[in-house]
């Protein structure tokens, strides 16, 4: 009786040791696979803006890199809540720049600026759609009132 008593009992071990090494193993793959799928090592979520113009075949530009000729899309890195990224401080502004057609007569070139985020600051939403209407000549604001 003693003998099928310490069988039992050693049975008993093995299985809860090897039940422990087994949730042990699964609860270290768990935090594995979810340190390797989120955190600090996952990319930067992004947003497509959608870039038109009137009349169409306008060429873009984005802080002087071209994007092509309108219709086109430009896919921008973003933060969770989808604004333009910055950096601490100082950071420039995100300018759109839309050129009119060669050859093209009566048109303007359009621009278009966004405050990215930063140190304490929240920056401009990046938008789902831009449109450039050509035909509208520029405006400016006049600061200085004595000159006329």
């Amino acid at each position: 009786m003693r003998r099928l008593v310490i069988v039992f009992e050693t049975s008993v071990r093995r299985l809860c040791s090897m039940r422990t090494r087994t949730a042990t193993l699964l609860a270290c793959a768990v935090f594995i696979t979810a340190g390797l799928s989120g955190g600090c090592a996952s990319a930067p979520p992004t947003k497509t803006i959608q870039i038109d113009s009137d009349p169409p075949g306008a060429r873009v530009e984005c802080n002087n890199e071209d994007l092509g000729k309108t219709p086109t899309t430009f896919t921008v890195r973003t933060n969770p809540q989808g604004e333009f990224l910055g950096a601490w401080a100082g950071s420039p502004t995100v300018t759109f720049t839309a050129y009119p057609p060669p050859g093209a007569t009566n048109l303007y070139i359009q621009k278009k600026s966004f405050s990215p985020n930063g140190f304490f600051k929240a920056g401009d939403h990046i938008p789902a759609r831009m449109f450039f209407d050509l035909h509208q000549s520029t405006e400016y604001l006049n600061l200085n009132p004595s000159s006329k």
